[in-house]
């Protein structure tokens, strides 16, 4: 069954009627980046902001493309869904999954331990045709916040997209990008084919007001078109070349569309001499400034005349002479950073990197010289406020760019406005994430309570129950196990067929002291999935702590399980248990180098080198491990590593 039969996304068959606007003008375009793409494994689109990249992927490249429709997957993005609790999910990237949840409708928990790779395994299985794979909006990695592990997980996801291309001959991968992430891509990702978005051309804006007249039944003459357009011409400011004959395609929207709203039903037929009635394009650019300030305004709780004061005071700075502001570490140009990207998303400022005493350095302008004057005239737009789901979109993409303080507050806005339960129920999960995410769990912990109320009021089982596991796992990350199971249990109760909330249950009783319990539910799961990787990494950690060392190997040396600084500990210890303490020992070593405050781990070196009858060692590791934060250890392994400290 093709992805497109289930997947929610809007991108398959539906385009917004904005995508479609844009559009219209650009199928040479459209040809060439198809062509691109069916013939290579790799190709980058990049281009400014405003150029129309998302609209052209959307509503041009996606429905003409050839071949079966089952092969080619939606559109991905890095923050697809990312009000789901990240608490209740296992180690995850959360750029992959936000891709991989893109691409597919499947449950959350069932695509958490999966690589890009191995999405498009089991995508391919069964397949002998090429899988089609796109990723828009790449521009979201190069932001660098201070806090949290962005820059982590950007390296890991850049890498696991070269891994599948590796892995995979017969995936054809589609990156699309603001100009500024090229350097990054290409040099984390490679080359591939390249193709760089412009503005409209004049013949190709001509096309984009002419085409959707026919369609609705009505002709624009030529001459009407020419004078439109040369209304429109531009110079992108700040740009080396020579654009003066392009036209920017979301202007050309903001004017076309009250001019359609604006002539009178009984017209058929668009010219000059009546456009000149109702065609006034500084107007309709005005009423475009005034309703993205609105909306900027409104979504960071400043006010109008403020935000348009601060636009023409940084970036109008003489009588028609564009200016530019520099991004610092929280503000540009006295506001927060969130402003000034925000009125880029909206396509009223335009940005570039730039290098200012050999650091890179974000550089916003204007979008156009032309819409100078119309800033000047625009006045408050009576628009109505963003909605909830505005601005949880919004958060969802601050959360992505790992702008945690601006993630919070749209994630407020969206909570405190909403009056649907699941919308609300949302928010208050988004909220869960970004206090999880700042490493306060105990902060996340009445917002995914909250969430998981009212989605049982809401009549969602299935969603509450990811709620409760998310609450069961923010206090295993205090130390409560004796609290977290009872939640963990709940979840289960409500998801039973869930084998990822199961296996969570089989940890947090590990970490009450309940290994052998622990096993017989991880049994269960296997013997439904064999395969599950999380759950023979987890029994064989369990199975190594237990004493029972050749059972333990069998899980932890198959290759497919994760290589994660626990799993090579459990098997250091396991390896100790069976005398083999030459090999344990080179385990121990590099499980202790990638994790060097994780309890668990320095408690496997501390009963490694117990068995070795190095006692020295074994309580030096054994304090550190008393020690730990990251994560420290549970209270009976605790109990453990103390006896082990005095001897």
């Amino acid at each position: 069954m093709s992805v497109f039969a289930d997947n929610p996304y809007p991108g398959s068959r539906a385009f917004r009627q904005e995508d479609q606007d844009r559009f219209h003008g650009r199928v040479a375009e459209t040809a060439a980046i198809i062509d691109l793409w069916t013939a290579n494994r790799l190709t980058i689109v990049t281009g400014p902001p405003g150029s129309g990249k998302t609209s052209l992927l959307r509503a041009g490249v996606y429905p003409l493309m050839p071949g079966k429709r089952s092969a080619i997957l939606p559109p991905g993005h890095l923050s697809h869904g990312l009000w789901f609790p990240f608490a209740a999910l296992p180690e995850h990237n959360p750029f992959t999954l936000a891709v991989l949840r893109s691409w597919s409708p499947d449950v959350p928990t069932r695509l958490a331990g999966l690589t890009v790779s191995d999405f498009v395994r089991r995508f391919g299985q069964g397949r002998d045709d090429v899988t089609y794979a796109a990723i828009d909006q790449l521009d979201d990695l190069i932001t660098d916040p201070r806090q949290g592990s962005h820059g982590k997980w950007r390296k890991q996801f850049l890498a696991e997209l070269v891994a599948a291309c590796e892995d995979h001959p017969r995936l054809h991968l589609l990156l699309v990008a603001r100009s500024e992430a090229l350097e990054l891509l290409t040099a984390s990702v490679g080359g591939g084919a390249r193709y760089e978005v412009s503005a409209l051309t004049a013949p190709g804006a001509v096309e984009a007001v002419t085409r959707p007249a026919l369609e609705a039944g009505r002709s624009f003459t030529d001459e009407a078109a020419w004078k439109l357009i040369d209304d429109l011409r531009t110079t992108r400011i700040g740009s080396a070349q020579d654009e003066h004959h392009l036209v920017e395609p979301s202007l050309l929207q903001a004017v076309c569309r009250p001019l359609w709203q604006e002539v009178p039903p009984g017209v058929s037929e668009v010219s000059q001499w009546p456009m000149g009635g109702f065609g006034d394009v500084d107007a309709a650019l005005a009423s475009y400034c005034a309703r993205v300030v609105s909306a900027v305004a409104a979504e960071h709780g400043i006010a109008f005349k403020r935000l348009r004061s601060w636009l023409l005071e940084t970036f109008v700075t003489g009588e028609a002479s564009p200016g530019d502001a520099y991004e610092g570490v929280l503000s540009t140009a006295g506001l927060p950073n969130g402003v000034a990207r925000s009125l880029v998303d909206r396509h009223l400022l335009t940005s570039e990197l730039t290098t200012v005493m050999e650091e890179p350095v974000r550089r916003y302008l204007l979008l156009t010289d032309r819409l100078i004057e119309p800033l000047r005239i625009a006045s408050a737009d009576r628009t109505a406020p963003p909605a909830p789901a505005d601005h949880l979109r919004t958060a969802e993409r601050d959360l992505a760019r790992g702008e945690l303080d601006l993630a919070w507050q749209h994630g407020t806005r969206a909570h405190r406005l909403a009056a649907d339960l699941r919308e609300r129920a949302q928010a208050a999960s988004l909220l869960g994430n970004v206090a999880y995410r700042q490493g306060k769990p105990t902060e996340a912990l009445p917002s995914y309570r909250e969430a998981a109320s009212l989605l049982q009021a809401a009549g969602d089982t299935s969603g509450a129950a990811f709620q409760l596991a998310a609450v069961g796992q923010a206090l295993l990350a205090e130390g409560d196990a004796s609290g977290a199971v009872p939640e963990l249990r709940s979840a289960v109760e409500r998801l039973p067929n869930d084998l990822a909330l199961r296996t969570q249950l089989a940890l947090a009783l590990w970490q009450l002291g309940e290994g052998r319990a622990a096993v017989a539910i991880l049994n269960g799961v296997l013997a439904i999935d064999g395969g599950n990787l999380e759950a023979l990494r987890s029994r064989g950690e369990i199975l190594a702590d237990l004493g029972d060392a050749s059972d333990a190997i069998l899980d932890l040396d198959r290759r497919s399980v994760p290589d994660r600084p626990s799993t090579r500990a459990a098997r250091g210890l396991a390896l100790a248990e069976l005398g083999d303490h030459s090999a344990a020992t080179r385990e121990i070593s590099d499980a202790v180098d990638k994790a060097r405050h994780s309890g668990l781990v320095l408690l496997c070196a501390a009963r490694a080198f117990e068995l070795a009858g190095d006692q020295a060692t074994s309580r030096k590791w054994a304090r550190l491990a008393v020690d730990a934060t990251d994560p420290p250890l549970s209270r009976p392994h605790l109990e453990v590593a103390r006896k082990l400290a005095r001897r």
